[in-house]
């Protein structure tokens, strides 16, 4: 079986280095071989082992701009031949704990896998089951390629339908995949919701602790890792979850993916890219 990780780098939102820092943090975190594809328009500045293709278009969508469609692109048919599992992670993410259980968990049932959004922290007194579903969540997606194909080819077939239906990509996902199921809930946090106490709290304990046993912190909205990854860093986040100087654990992750980063570039300076497995160091 192929596993491949996705991620997208489109337009000036993120760069190179955003990449670099993400397979660094699959890589310490896989341990069986896996691809690592980056769907961009920009490749320059990727690490050698990043395959590249380019990023479908998602064409009426992407001119009318209602919220942002990008990530249609990646169910586009034929797209990831030879990939069994597609495991698609955002960029501004941050990876604590194995990625092997999000795996085996998405191989064992059908269909299409992907985080459901979180509640207002008071929800969280009750049991999921009784929290009202605010849908999906796209910042993690797993899926066997070639079954969701739909999702790209319907909307770019009736651009009108997915407007009507959707503000944006991610609604759509959660709505029109088949089979869809949300992750377990352990699998991934939100910083901002999770990490980040609210305001007047957060005056007061300014440190923002690691989640223990989550595999997956996502940075939804502000701030982003980068953020928070800079010894220089001062104030940031929102009006009511504002947080103060560096995160030391993201600090940690990040300049090891970039350090990773410098030397595989400096490494291959000599030799051509190409394409290969990698499997976890």
């Amino acid at each position: 079986m192929t596993l491949a990780v996705i991620c997208i780098k489109w337009g000036e939102a993120y760069p190179a280095e955003d990449v670099n820092v993400l397979y660094q943090g699959v890589r310490d975190h896989l341990s069986e071989p896996f691809r690592f594809i980056c769907l961009t328009d920009r490749p320059d500045g990727l690490r050698p082992e990043v395959e590249t293709a380019d990023l479908p278009g998602t064409g009426a969508l992407d001119l009318r701009w209602r919220g942002c469609w990008p990530k249609l692109g990646m169910f586009a048919p034929g797209l990831f031949e030879g990939v069994d599992l597609a495991l698609y992670l955002d960029l501004d993410v941050v990876i604590l704990a194995p990625l092997d259980p999000i795996v085996a968990h998405a191989r064992a049932t059908p269909g299409l896998h992907i985080l459901r959004e979180w509640n207002p922290n008071i929800w969280e007194l009750l049991p999921v089951s009784m929290r009202p579903d605010r849908g999906a969540q796209s910042s993690m997606v797993a899926w066997r390629p070639g079954e969701q194909d739909h999702l790209y080819l319907d909307a770019m077939a009736d651009p009108d339908a997915a407007y009507a239906l959707a503000k944006n990509d991610q609604v759509y996902i959660g709505v029109r995949a088949r089979e869809r199921h949300y992750f377990p809930e352990g699998f991934a946090v939100s910083f901002r919701r999770h990490c980040v106490p609210h305001w007047p709290l957060n005056a007061v304990f300014k440190t923002v602790r690691k989640p223990r046993r989550v595999p997956l912190v996502v940075f939804h909205g502000v701030p982003k890792p980068s953020d928070v990854a800079r010894a220089d860093a001062k104030q940031w986040g929102t009006r009511n979850r504002p947080g103060f100087g560096p995160v030391d654990w993201v600090l940690a992750y990040w300049e090891r993916g970039l350090d990773g980063s410098r030397q595989a570039i400096a490494a291959d300076t000599a030799q051509p890219r190409r394409a290969t497995s990698h499997t976890a160091s």
